[in-house]
């Protein structure tokens, strides 16, 4: 699947919750994969389902798909945007795919307006804008220094930042992607922007690192391999699979939960986190957590 070990195998299936999205607390969607355990990437199947219950996590199937949706969002509006592994953009869940001229596929995207979105994969970064009955595509080929992973804006298009393999790192200007030199030799897992100029970038080998717009530099270290960050009331948290969730407070690294989660988002003002089929939340004050319910 998607090499996340902690998915949950559920009889001969494997179930691996993608991304929780939407724009409040009752609009929430999950995409998931699922797939024979042992199967090959070709036997992924995915799923989209409405959250029908929060305490216990229950969801009620909405869409099922004969691909592998790698990256999810929402805009504004709760319109469902997600990429796929052979290179598609899905809008929503009613049939709507456009094949994008991705060769190797697509990792992620990032909604910065309603029809504004940029996306990323391996040697491929993009704008794509969506009108009433068009769609504007435009992609740049881009092979070195490394494969992109991950793409997130500060609140718009410009200076959006994508990172990957081998410390790869570009900045997007509105118009074209600049690719920078950074000192890291990991894989950029992820990025989160803490604010509209500094953006907090993990990486697979346990660097985490600041950009400030110009430069990367490595603010801290660990010996555990990040998987996922996200910003939230000020705070950078970390994701950190098997060794749980983790706030970086200055150039120090607080645990905050002991739960093997590989993903963190923020969804409505609350802190998610979640790896195979279950599922935490934070709201400030307490801890939810289980594994994700499928019903009706």
């Amino acid at each position: 699947m998607s090499g996340d070990d902690d998915a949950e195998t559920t009889g001969e299936l494997e179930v691996d919750i993608v991304g929780i999205v939407g724009p409040d607390l009752t609009r929430l969607q999950v995409a998931l994969t699922i797939a024979p355990q042992g199967g090959e990437p070709d036997e992924i199947a995915s799923q989209v389902v409405d959250v029908a219950e929060l305490d216990p996590l229950r969801s009620r199937p909405r869409a099922s798909f004969r691909e592998w949706i790698v990256g999810v969002a929402t805009d504004a509006a709760g319109l469902l945007h997600a990429v796929t592994a052979d290179g598609a953009l899905r809008l929503g869940t009613e049939g709507r795919r456009y094949p994008l001229p991705a060769r190797r596929g697509l990792s992620a995207l990032w909604i910065a307006d309603v029809g504004d979105l940029l996306v990323c994969g391996p040697g491929v970064l993009g704008r794509i804008r969506l009108g009433a009955g068009r769609i504007a595509i435009d992609l740049t080929e881009d092979d070195g220094p490394g494969d992109a992973w991950s793409v997130v804006g500060p609140g718009r298009v410009e200076g959006a930042i994508a990172t990957g393999s081998h410390g790869a790192l570009w900045s997007y200007d509105g118009r074209d992607w600049i690719a920078h030199e950074t000192a890291a030799r990991e894989t950029l897992i992820a990025a989160a922007w803490h604010d509209d100029r500094h953006a907090i970038v993990v990486g697979a080998e346990g660097g985490v690192f600041l950009w400030d717009g110009v430069a990367l530099r490595e603010t801290t270290r660990s010996d555990r391999a990040w998987t996922s960050v996200a910003t939230w009331r000020g705070h950078a948290y970390l994701a950190g699979g098997r060794d749980g969730l983790w706030r970086l407070d200055g150039d120090a690294l607080v645990p905050v939960k002991a739960l093997p989660v590989r993903h963190v988002a923020v969804v409505a003002d609350q802190l998610f986190a979640w790896a195979g089929s279950l599922v935490t939340r934070f709201d400030g004050a307490a801890w939810w957590g289980g594994p994700l319910h499928l019903s009706g």
